[in-house]
């Protein structure tokens, strides 16, 4: 039997039931009135038509129950249909986004500087598959940011957004923190540099010893860039590349999006890493190593001696 027919038999199957409950409808109304207008005292007469009205209604859902509850049913299926078409969509606009990749602009260093801590909030609160590295650089000259008037309260968010991704022994199974490694390198030149620097790295370990960081020197003595662009933050999916020098911390930068940017980069880091002895290591899981401070610290005051020396 082809649909047509399939159609027209249904419509005079429901013709047919409509007239027949047309009938018990009648019936019912005139046998529930008949008794009173007529005066017979059949006291089964009310029951009886309540109980045919009951009868077609009951007789209606269930032979008619697909006509009318299919459409609903149809409804929600699109609806669902639409959602998963929706979701599919996102997820191939997330595709797209680490393929194409994105870049921003941040104007100044107050916007380059909260680029980089959120850029870290971001990192640590999404789930991570597989472990992942932190890296972060600092070529210019280092300086203490405490009491800055200017971005001293920046710099300081920014040193808690990167001590949140520390581990310690006592860290819970669940930490997020256990999917990363801090890899960080920075560049000094000078002895004063590293006093500077010392006044400020208690706020970045805020007394601890994470398990998971591992810091280089750098050590700049014949060359000494005024001004350098440098990733500064790498993350597992964000590059912030930024204008760093002498003077100012980050004067402008680029907010780089995308997966290609990010292994881009990662190698330039990896590779400067492995070109950096493991003798400016200063920090590993085993905490500050103070004979390497101090032994950058001594090779930088014997350079200053031997320029001075070469000068006069």
């Amino acid at each position: 039997m082809n649909e047509d027919a399939k159609v027209t038999s249904h419509s005079r199957r429901n013709r047919m039931i409509a007239i027949g409950a047309g009938a018990i409808t009648v019936i019912a109304i005139v046998l529930g009135f008949a008794g009173d207008f007529l005066g017979l005292r059949w006291r089964w007469m009310h029951p009886a038509a309540e109980l045919l009205l009951l009868a077609e209604l009951v007789a209606l859902v269930v032979v008619e129950r697909h006509q009318l509850f299919e459409p609903v049913h149809g409804t929600v299926g699109s609806i669902d249909a639409n959602v998963m078409a929706l979701r599919n969509d996102i997820a191939l606009l997330n595709q797209r986004l680490d393929t194409t990749g994105q870049m921003t602009f941040l104007a100044g260093p107050s916007q380059a500087i909260r680029g980089m801590t959120r850029a870290q909030q971001e990192a640590l609160a999404r789930v991570q598959e597989t472990p992942q590295i932190l890296r972060y650089t600092r070529l210019a000259k280092l300086g203490s940011f405490v009491g800055d008037p200017e971005l001293g309260a920046e710099l300081l968010e920014f040193a808690q957004a990167q001590i949140a991704f520390g581990l310690s022994p006592d860290s819970g199974q669940d930490a997020k923190a256990r999917m990363w490694t801090v890899r960080v390198i920075l560049a000094v030149g000078s002895a004063e540099e590293m006093g500077a620097w010392k006044q400020t790295a208690p706020l970045f370990f805020a007394g601890k010893q994470p398990i998971n960081f591992e810091s280089k020197f750098l050590v700049r003595t014949r060359s000494r860039p005024e001004a350098v662009l440098t990733a500064n933050l790498i993350t597992d999916r964000d590059v912030i590349v930024t204008l760093d020098d002498d003077s100012a911390r980050s004067r402008w930068g680029f907010l780089f999006q995308g997966r290609q940017y990010v292994t881009l980069f990662s190698r330039w880091f990896d590779e400067l890493w492995a070109s950096i002895p493991d003798t400016y290591r200063f920090y590993s899981r085993a905490g500050l190593n103070e004979a390497v401070i101090e032994g950058t610290r001594k090779e930088l005051e014997d350079d200053r001696r031997d320029r001075d020396r070469a000068n006069h």
